[in-house]
């Protein structure tokens, strides 16, 4: 076991009065950045802080009263989530003036697809028919029209011909008039419709991402689907391997024989008739012949807006990239806190120029006066717990959440984590006595305000997406990097201790990693203290890793770990079995320690709030002293 000793020290340089920046002030900049960028017809990547009011400032604009920003042309506004389009939503109807429209998906808009009919009918292959629905428009990449269309010659649609899914594009205009609405929203997928994003002013709440990191289902789909199509097509046997060998071998009289079987585009016949298919197989397979050996053994291939990552030794797809094309739209711009450049260059255009708002002193001032949030960093170590907790840390990360509980009381609520150790996290709030704890794991927390109203927070721990994913998205941009190995004294080969990479593009590797990393804990801090408007106390968010970026640390609170002995686990079971209260006497007598060491023990655990002391109370007037710090194990302690 272990205590851990945390000192008060490294604090952050407070930001001057030179760089202070009113919330109004800041926002007249955001609007300055985002009208410029639209008046240039610029595409362009907009660097603005947490909470200053980005998707209320497209959502709430009259956008028809600037034909001369917006070149006339409408303003879809593409969000991330369902629940983030439905938040902007309710925003835009709530200003006065402002006509906005929606576009939803299948499941909204559609009640056979939705799930209200499952016990009604059953879909082809024996698939209840939201089932289907899934299967065929997420796992084989086929519209939802398309898919529509299909059901209805199987079973009698209840929806009908004019399925709210299909008639709510009829509201939509795409002639050559100025359009009849201030805003568009919808989410990530609408971006695929050319129609809609042609001329039109786009404009991304979020990162998108139209990638497809596999697990080994969906990598077995692709594969299948491209096998599938080579075994249609050709009157001998064919398989995923043929194009493997055919690329990594070089040879070109293969290809030139494999590419004739991927020329066409698959018919609704093929997709919708055979087992195992999917859309984009052919462009796939395409993009496969196409590939060339860039880093790590992986192979890029792209053609048109998909692109493909093979790895050279097994021939498997490690990655399917399927950016829509954004290159008619009028404009394009991008909103985000801590933008990755490099990753969104990959899921929208090259072209992205980024623009900062405030400058990292004003982001700063801004932050800690205006919203009033602090955040204080414990520790210097990573503490990745992707998948599990390593070492101590579980130990010590229930130490932390009861160290909060006892400096804040009923104030500390609430914490964001990686989802392996999620449920682990909330009964460790159980245990140090909150009722009810709120959680949320990273992947989650974008665009929610569930903890705008908590005074008091955590961000403990953080996620890593690996070495692979990282080489992945390099091979992407065709560029190369390695991670730094290490010789152990046993000769065996291994990660060096870090997460630092070698090579030519070493800096967009390390951008990639911090684009999880401290993303994911630069969005799960800014949940809190959300409205800088209102007269709230602010917050104070503990974070428990080092991936997070300076600009948002205020003050770092390092950290000291000592074991704890089984000797001093006799003193907290004694104390135990005195619910009332004993002195240090009858500890000594009890467990055979000298008493003055016991004393120095006691007042150490007084400073963590772990006993309290009654003094006078005891036999002939001693001190006795109560446990109340919990379960015995690591302690933190927070020198003055």
């Amino acid at each position: 076991m272990t205590i851990d000793s945390i000192s008060n020290s490294d604090c952050c340089t407070e930001p001057t009065n030179r760089n202070k920046v009113t919330t109004d002030v800041a926002r007249d900049k955001l609007e300055a950045a985002i009208f410029s960028a639209l008046k240039r017809r610029e595409n362009t990547l907009i660097d603005a802080p947490t909470s200053l009011g980005k998707t209320y400032q497209i959502a709430t604009t009259r956008w028809r009263d600037y034909p001369d920003i917006t070149g006339g042309e409408p303003i879809i506004h593409i969000h991330q989530t369902k629940k983030a389009r439905k938040n902007a939503v309710q925003e835009s109807r709530a200003e006065p003036g402002v006509e906005c429209r929606v576009l939803r998906g299948r499941s909204d808009t559609c009640p056979v697809a939705a799930g209200d009919y499952d016990e009604q009918f059953t879909a082809p292959q024996g698939f209840a028919p939201s089932e289907w629905f899934n299967w065929m428009c997420n796992v084989r990449n086929n519209t939802f029209l398309k898919a529509h269309t299909e059901l209805a010659q199987h079973i009698d649609m209840p929806c009908g011909e004019y399925c709210d899914g299909i008639t709510q594009w009829w509201d939509i205009e795409y002639c050559g008039d100025e359009p009849d609405y201030d805003v568009l929203h919808t989410t990530a997928n609408f971006a695929h419709v050319d129609e809609l994003i042609e001329e039109a002013n786009v404009i991304f709440d979020e990162r998108p991402e139209y990638g497809f990191a596999f697990n080994s289902a969906g990598r077995e789909q692709f594969q299948q689907a491209t096998t599938n199509l080579l075994d249609y097509r050709s009157d001998e046997p064919r398989a995923m391997l043929d194009l493997k060998y055919a690329v990594v071998r070089d040879h070109p009289e293969v290809k030139e024989e494999l590419a004739k079987y991927f020329e066409d585009e698959v018919t609704d016949g093929w997709l919708f008739g055979r087992e195992e298919t999917h859309r984009l197989a052919p462009a796939i397979g395409r993009a496969i012949l196409d590939s060339e050996e860039v880093c790590g053994g992986r192979y890029h291939g792209r053609d048109g807006r998909v692109e493909v990552v093979m790895d050279g030794q097994d021939g498997n797809i490690r990655y399917v990239q399927h950016t829509p094309d954004l290159s008619q739209a009028r404009c394009i711009i991008g909103l985000d806190a801590f933008p990755s450049e490099t990753r969104w260059h990959i899921n929208t255009v090259d072209d992205l120029t980024q623009v900062e708002v405030l400058t990292p002193a004003e982001r700063k001032w801004w932050r800690r006066n205006e919203r009033g949030l602090v955040i204080k960093q414990i520790g210097d170590a990573t503490r990745a717990y992707t998948r599990d907790w390593k070492g101590a840390g579980e130990e010590r990360c229930r130490a932390l959440i009861e160290k909060i509980r006892r400096l804040h009381g009923g104030d500390f609520q609430s914490c964001i984590t990686p989802g392996s150790i999620e449920q682990d996290i909330q009964q460790m709030m159980t245990d140090a006595g909150i009722k009810e704890p709120k959680t949320m794991h990273y992947g989650e927390q974008k665009s929610r305000n569930d903890f705008s109203a908590e005074t008091v927070g955590a961000s403990l721990a953080c996620i890593d997406p690996g070495d692979e994913n990282i080489l992945d998205l390099l091979a992407l941009r065709d560029l190369a990097a390695e991670p730094v190995m290490m010789t152990t004294e046993d000769g065996e080969v291994k990660r060096e201790t870090g997460r630092d990479f070698e090579g030519a593009d070493a800096g967009v590797a390390e951008e990639l990693l911090a684009s999880v990393r401290e993303n994911n804990v630069a969005q799960a801090v800014g949940r809190y203290a959300r409205n800088p408007d209102d007269s709230s106390p602010g917050a104070t968010v503990y974070v428990w890793t080092d991936a997070i970026p300076d600009v948002l640390v205020d003050e770092k609170i390092n950290t000291e770990y000592r074991s704890t002995t089984d000797k001093r686990r006799q003193f907290v079971q004694v104390l135990k079995q005195h619910p009332s209260g004993c002195s240090a006497k009858i500890i000594s007598e009890e467990t055979g320690s000298d008493k003055s060491y016991i004393l120095d023990w006691l007042r150490e655990m007084e400073q963590q709030d772990r006993v309290t002391k009654s003094e006078g109370t005891g036999y002939q007037g001693a001190t006795e002293w109560r446990w109340g710090g919990g379960k015995i194990g690591a302690f933190v302690v927070f020198d003055s």
